[in-house]
């Protein structure tokens, strides 16, 4: 039985768009945005976009992927694969 079935996939959603928030809040990414596009509950694979760029230097949201799937990862262990999406 897959850890989805034994929790509730919304409640999963959730966490993942609180981590979200919490990362907007600690990198200050004002004028990017990540989102959950996406969460297949039965491959625990989560779909995120992410987009715009940092007003202080050159890096994209596209160039923060590893560092948002490391956070989203630690905070939401359930998620078995992050996959990101085109904007």
């Amino acid at each position: 039985m897959s850890l989805f079935k034994q929790r509730n996939a919304p409640e999963i959603e959730d966490r993942i768009r609180v981590a979200i928030g919490e990362m907007r809040t600690m990198l200050r990414i004002d004028t990017m945005d990540v989102e959950l596009i996406e969460l297949d509950a039965d491959t625990g694979v989560a779909v995120i976009r992410c987009s715009g760029d940092c007003p202080d230097c050159d890096l994209s949201a596209e160039n923060l992927t590893v560092g948002i799937e490391a956070h989203l990862r630690q905070q939401v262990p359930e998620i078995r694969s992050i996959r990101f999406a085109a904007r």
